[in-house]
């Protein structure tokens, strides 16, 4: 409790020695709290609290607060004036703000306050047009839960007139009474959501009926005066093509604005799009939102002291549009209004949807009506026909019967041989929501047995597979040719068969002829290029060069030889292997030393830092074949590496063998290249170090790993980069056979 004290004086409220005066006062108050328990409208709550809360507490003025939606407003929904000088009290005098005097500062705290002299508190506020005389004020938060819900205030005339005991007595009806305002709240808005509910469900209804636009926006324009209290309503509608919207129509208002409005021109776009706050959800245009419109928009007659409630219109596939209810002069809506103006318009929205969608259904019909094929429709479940086009007659006689007035089933007109086949196959799949498509026969009474094509699409209505619809076209004349192309397929199915097989080796064999030569002219000019420059050099400058551009002249030749040697050396290799001539050499030999060798004597990998982890492993391997692998898999790492990188080269044990690895930080190869990277003449993944290639030198790597009855592959290095592996099995070697040299990771 706060206590406002008067302006150097003692503080008026004696502390009392029990809670209650007395038991009298303590039964009434139950009696009290159970009757506001029992009433459900807050005016009646209100009233009964003045009127019942004299005989507990002696004042001379009792008000009940309560605060509006818009959580700033203190309404008085009750007040009581015992005695003259509280006669004169209005609601309109009495409306305050949260915040402001001492029924504000309550409010706002939700702390209860006593004032011994109201005229002593500096923030009190004083009532327009009542007269300045000393009062005692007490005001008491309602609180629900953790929140202030209104005030009670009670007056009396003189000062210090209230106690402790007004306090505590008053502050315990409080909490009783913001219990009793809740319930009432809460049932007020069941009985609103009832009545709105019935009311939508009535419309709802009404326009289910309807397939016409026009008639359901008349009846919508004609339902919303009896659901929202308003001057008039207007529907616009937005013209697809210029995107302007147009008075559909309107009721209510007065002779001449309704004219007026008639005569107006259609609202631009972009002038709409100014005041339409929203596309989906309902909202009011305020009186100072309406002032912006421009007249020729708004009208010269319009009324600037109302407000506008709008709900907007939404329809597949892009209709749009809006209702507009006007309130009276001076007047406003609720939440309940905005509620309701919301559920009118997505009940129209969905009404507008339905009867485009019927008069597009009605179209079609008749659009299918002239196709050369049977259009139907049928229930999901039972496969009953709801429509056949007319044509079901003229291709199939009277098979199918009138759908409209004999029941009819899909599956009724197919050959009974496909009839049950086709019935399973159609609800397995329309199970599934799939659409489907079936050929079978059908009987027809003139020419015979039919074979027909059914395209079947399930219709989904709300996640739910409710109807189907189909089209049968007649396919007779495509199977009887196919029939007969299959005879004559068979008769020369064997030429037809060798022609292929001989086309496609042919076209296989252009291909890489064309690959080939492609890759071998670039990798023969390059090498060729740089000899024949650097010999030339050398000729015509005779001994005008330096020693040392000499010997790099020399160098450059020699390693451009070396280049061609190991071209020549691989299509050669590539050409035994694929005739079958080529056969490894195998001999007990120190696996890891010829790889080291292999290292060494490359001059592939540049500036490139290469390190060898290989202890002494003795398999019976052919040692040219594995130097070949080796010098191939450095090459491959020096293409598709770049400069300045590691390689990092491994021997591993495995069985009686040897595993051979070499790993890069290059980009690695994607896992749908990986096998593609070993077919001859192919090259893979991102190459940083763009060197010409041939495309072999990974395909010998392959074709050697299987010479010894082993394979190479490659896999994604840990830390990012290729892992090129190549497994090759060996014989166990006999002791003493080969000369071991340790090995040390370099």
């Amino acid at each position: 409790m706060v206590r406002a004290q008067e302006q150097g004086g003692e503080p008026g409220l004696a502390r009392g020695e029990n809670e209650l005066r007395s038991l009298a006062q303590l039964k009434m108050l139950h009696t009290l709290a159970a009757r506001l328990n029992r009433l459900n409208d807050v005016s009646q709550i209100g009233e009964a609290i003045t009127a019942e809360l004299r005989t507990l507490i002696d004042y001379h003025s009792c008000r009940v607060y309560l605060i509006e939606p818009d959580g700033r407003t203190l309404f008085p929904i009750a007040f009581r004036g015992e005695l003259l000088e509280y006669e004169d009290d209005t609601i309109e005098g009495l409306k305050t703000e949260v915040g402001e005097g001492i029924t504000g500062r309550v409010a706002a705290t939700g702390e209860s306050l006593y004032a011994p002299n109201a005229m002593d508190v500096e923030f009190a506020v004083q009532i327009a047009g009542t007269p300045e005389i000393d009062e005692s004020m007490l005001a008491v938060p309602l609180r629900h839960g953790d929140s202030t819900t209104g005030v009670i205030v009670l007056s009396s005339l003189g000062i210090d007139q209230f106690d402790d005991e007004d306090m505590r007595l008053l502050e315990v009806l409080s909490s009783h009474a913001a219990v009793a305002f809740e319930n009432a709240r809460l049932l007020s808005l069941e009985r609103e959501s009832a009545q709105t509910a019935t009311a939508l469900l009535a419309l709802s209804q009404a326009l289910t009926q309807l397939h016409s636009a026009d008639e359901i926006l008349a009846r919508t324009l004609e339902s919303v005066p009896g659901l929202i209290r308003s001057r008039g309503v207007q529907i616009y509608i937005r013209d697809p093509a210029t995107r302007a919207f147009h008075l559909q129509a309107q009721s209510g208002f007065d002779e001449q604005t309704r004219a007026e409005r008639t005569l107006m021109p259609d609202v631009p776009a972009e002038v709409a799009s100014q005041f339409l706050l929203s596309v989906r959800a309902p909202f009011v245009l305020g009186r100072e939102i309406l002032a912006t419109i421009p007249e020729g928009v708004r009208g010269a007659s319009s009324r600037t002291d109302v407000d506008v409630l709008v709900a907007p219109l939404r329809w597949e596939p892009d209709g749009f549009g809006a209702v507009i209810a006007v309130s009276e002069p001076e007047g406003t809506f609720s939440e309940a209004d905005l509620r309701l103006i919301g559920g009118i318009g997505d009940i129209t929205s969905l009404a507008l949807g339905n009867a485009r969608r019927f008069h597009e259904l009605e179209r079609f019909h008749e659009l299918v009506e002239g196709l050369d094929a049977i259009f139907w429709e049928a229930d999901a479940e039972t496969l009953q026909f709801s429509y056949l086009s007319r044509r079901a007659s003229d291709i199939l006689g009277t098979t199918l019967g009138d759908a409209d007035s004999v029941a009819r089933f899909w599956g009724d007109h197919i050959h009974p041989e496909d009839q049950e086949p086709m019935l399973r196959q159609l609800r397995a799949t329309t199970a599934k929501g799939s659409d489907v498509q079936l050929e079978y026969r059908a009987p027809a009474p003139v020419v015979g047995t039919l074979w027909l094509r059914d395209m079947v699409h399930v219709v989904r209505d709300d996640g739910q597979h409710s109807q189907l619809r189909g089209l049968i076209v007649d396919i007779t004349e495509r199977k009887r040719a196919e029939q007969a192309l299959r005879k004559s397929e068979q008769t020369y199915s064997d030429a037809f068969r060798r022609e292929r097989e001989a086309t496609q080796r042919l076209r296989s064999l252009d291909e890489m002829k064309n690959m080939f030569l492609e890759a071998v002219s670039h990798e023969l000019r390059t090498p060729l290029t740089s000899i024949l420059g650097s010999a030339l050099t050398l000729e015509h400058t005779e001994n005008g060069l330096r020693p040392e551009d000499t010997r790099d002249l020399i160098g450059r030749i020699a390693s451009n030889a070396r280049k061609l040697q190991r071209l020549l050396g691989d299509l050669l290799d590539l050409d035994r292997l694929q005739r079958g001539i080529l056969s490894p050499q195998r001999r007990p030999v120190d696996v890891s030393e010829v790889v080291r060798e292999a290292v060494k004597e490359s001059d592939v990998l540049g500036d490139r830092r290469v390190e060898i982890h290989a202890e002494p492993l003795v398999a019976s391997v052919d040692p040219a074949k594995v130097e070949r692998i080796v010098e191939n898999l450095l090459a491959n790492a020096a293409r598709h590496t770049p400069p300045g990188t590691r390689v990092w080269v491994r021997v591993e044990p495995e069985g009686t063998g040897a595993l051979v690895v070499v790993d890069d930080e290059g980009p690695g190869v994607p896992p749908d290249k990986r096998e593609h990277v070993f077919q001859p003449f192919q090259q893979g993944g991102v190459v940083p170090n763009p060197t010409p290639g041939v495309g072999v030198g990974l395909s010998l790597v392959a074709r050697f790993a299987e010479l010894h009855g082993g394979r190479a592959w490659v896999e994604d290095r840990p830390g990012g980069g290729a892992s090129f592996r190549v497994l090759l099995p060996g014989a166990e070697p006999e002791l003493g056979t080969v000369d071991v040299t340790p090995g040390r990771p370099t």
